[in-house]
């Protein structure tokens, strides 16, 4: 078998004349394109939009047999173009030809528990967005590839939805009373309240309103009911928080 992963504006940005031929011969296409965190040049439409239906298209011209897409959360149905952008292509593939696998995780531990959010174990700090009450099903990367190659390996025809989430739901206090204990440090909070972030989602600018809604989105959780049957039927055994919490350890 053999798979075409895309990633990234670049190559999607190039790719636009040359779907065709990078098709011909695929039985398999994993997609993962996405123009966040940056979305230059509109890249929120031409790439995540625009560029994932154009591969759609491709994919099925070329006479490939399965799509896996990621897209993310069914929880998640605040307006944003990154919203758009993924119901879209999701549609899309639904209502296509080819047999779709379309996986749907949960907020990234690796992404929403990182400085570049403001979650900082190094310097023992972290920002809360909303009150940090409502639990989220923190999923790590790692697993969603694992997700990615089970899906690709895996004979079923047909469609199939994969909403993903990680072994427990934990508020974002909880989190960081997680690596607290874990890393033995007291940590400093900033908080973020809700009218900042619904304020901010009534931008015009399409980064600024999709980074919003996905905060939005997390500051009023994002728990996955399904998550550990799917886990199960895929043979996936998922990271914890604890477990990336413990990376962090010196």
């Amino acid at each position: 078998m053999r798979r075409l992963p895309v990633a990234g504006m670049l190559v999607l940005s190039v790719a636009l004349i040359s779907f065709a031929p990078a098709c011909r011969g695929i039985e398999t296409v994993l997609c993962t394109a996405t123009s966040m965190p940056h979305g230059r040049e509109n890249g929120l439409r031409r790439v995540d939009r625009e560029g994932v239906l154009a591969l759609i298209g491709a994919a099925e011209r070329a006479g490939a047999k399965k799509f896996i897409y990621t897209s993310y959360s069914g929880n998640i149905r605040l307006e944003s173009p990154l919203e758009t952008a993924k119901r879209d292509c999701e549609n899309r593939l639904l209502a296509g030809s080819i047999e779709a696998v379309i996986l749907r995780p949960s907020y990234f531990m690796e992404v929403w528990l990182s400085p570049a959010l403001g979650f900082d174990p190094a310097k023992a700090s972290a920002r809360i967005y909303g009150s940090g009450e409502a639990k989220v099903n923190y999923i790590s990367a790692l697993d969603v590839v694992e997700f990615a190659v089970a899906a690709a390996a895996r004979t079923a025809a047909g469609r199939e939805v994969i909403e993903m989430g990680g072994p427990e739901a934990l508020a974002q206090r909880d989190a960081v009373r997680l690596f607290e204990e874990t890393l033995q440090k007291k940590f400093t909070l900033d908080s973020v309240p809700i009218a900042a972030l619904e304020e901010q989602h009534r931008s015009s600018d399409p980064l600024q309103k999709t980074f919003a809604a996905l905060m939005l989105g997390y500051a009023k959780g994002d728990v996955i009911p399904e998550s550990r049957a799917n886990a199960e039927r895929y043979g996936i055994r998922r990271h914890s928080v604890a477990d990336y919490a413990r990376t962090f350890q010196t």
